[in-house]
């Protein structure tokens, strides 16, 4: 670790410490990799030196390192928002912006790390995750590049009402009584009045905060709004909202499969969900990627060998073990797209 200057600052360094401003307020978080973006904010607040690593990062915009450095960012602002403090989305619309470049060159380069998350702060990886979607999403659907970056921070920010929502009620491992409920719908609400008074937010970003759990037939909340009447960045950050909570481990329900998250969507699509972006979405991220560990409906355990091409929720997998009864002594292949009697129930790893 050695201490620089920000005229000697350069792209690639990795900051070993906190950067704070005079009055505390935390400016980038340690771990973070230097872009000129964030050499001309510390140029803003008068930072004169910063700490940075003996070593230059070389390839920093890798995706391992942008999904890491949106976790702490969202982090940082929800605590942040948390204790009361006035929080500037800066950094996480810098890291969201490299989110979307990297999807725009290729939409599936993050879908091996989504979905890797410890229980404990499921609200900050989900927040994450739900971005990803929604910047694939949005790329599908033709958007604009700058639409794109709106509406994945819009993503990104979605659930912040939720740092106002009591602890025992956010992370409570039951099913929460009627009361609870309705206390954890005011997310929406909290989350809408915290993100529009953030700088440089427009209102079509925060609305999102307020509307993502709204329903096209009117069975959402809190206003009720049915059809049209929902604003599109709204009706796409709900699907990806479901989707990325169904497949997650969640304090009081185990995850499910890709193909069970998409069963329910695929139910609910034309009456709760927007129908084209649930089959836009769902052809794109609903597959088992070749390599994965997959358990079959049979107690097989295989490994995914190819992608079927015209159905990607059934591949070609290689059986190598079962849970119980004899060991598999010579592995053997079976096309799921062929056998519709075997399934796939689990994925062990990817």
């Amino acid at each position: 670790m050695r201490k620089v200057t920000i005229d000697e600052l350069q792209e690639g360094m990795k900051l070993a410490r906190d950067v704070f401003t005079e009055n505390g307020k935390l400016l980038l978080p340690e771990g973070f990799i230097i872009k000129p973006s964030f050499i001309e904010k510390l140029k803003e607040y008068n930072i004169d030196s910063v700490y940075v690593e003996d070593e230059i990062t070389k390839n920093y915009v890798k995706e391992e390192i942008i999904y890491h450095e949106t976790f702490i960012a969202i982090q940082d602002l929800m605590v942040s928002a948390k204790t009361g403090e006035i929080v500037d989305p800066f950094v996480a619309r810098e890291i969201v912006n490299d989110i979307v470049a990297e999807i725009i060159q290729e939409e599936d380069v993050f879908l091996k790390i989504v979905g890797f998350r410890d229980v404990d702060n499921y609200t900050y990886f989900h927040s994450v995750d739900v971005s990803i979607f929604s910047a694939i999403i949005g790329k599908l659907l033709g958007f604009e590049r700058k639409k794109i970056e709106d509406l994945a921070l819009a993503a990104l920010l979605h659930d912040f009402g939720k740092m106002k929502i009591l602890p025992e009620i956010l992370n409570k491992p039951a099913k929460l009584t009627d009361e609870e409920f309705e206390e954890m719908k005011k997310h929406t609400i909290y989350g809408y009045q915290m993100v529009k008074n953030m700088e440089g937010i427009s209102e079509e970003i925060a609305e999102v905060a307020l509307l993502h759990h709204e329903r096209l037939d009117g069975s959402g909340y809190p206003l009720k709004l049915k059809g049209d009447k929902i604003p599109i960045f709204a009706r796409i950050i709900a699907i990806a909202d479901v989707y990325d909570a169904l497949t997650a481990d969640r304090v009081y329900k185990k995850k499910v499969v890709p193909t069970k998250a998409a069963d329910y969507l695929l139910k609910y699509a034309g009456i709760q969900f927007d129908k084209e972006i649930v089959q836009k979405f769902l052809k794109m991220v609903v597959k088992y990627p070749v390599g994965c560990f997959v358990v079959l409906n049979t107690g097989e355990i295989a490994i995914v060998y190819e992608e079927n091409p015209f159905n990607k929720t059934r591949p070609i997998v290689k059986v190598v073990a079962r849970k119980e009864g004899p060991p598999v002594l010579t592995p053997y292949y079976i096309d799921l797209a062929q056998d519709q009697k075997r399934e796939i129930i689990d994925v062990i790893n990817y």
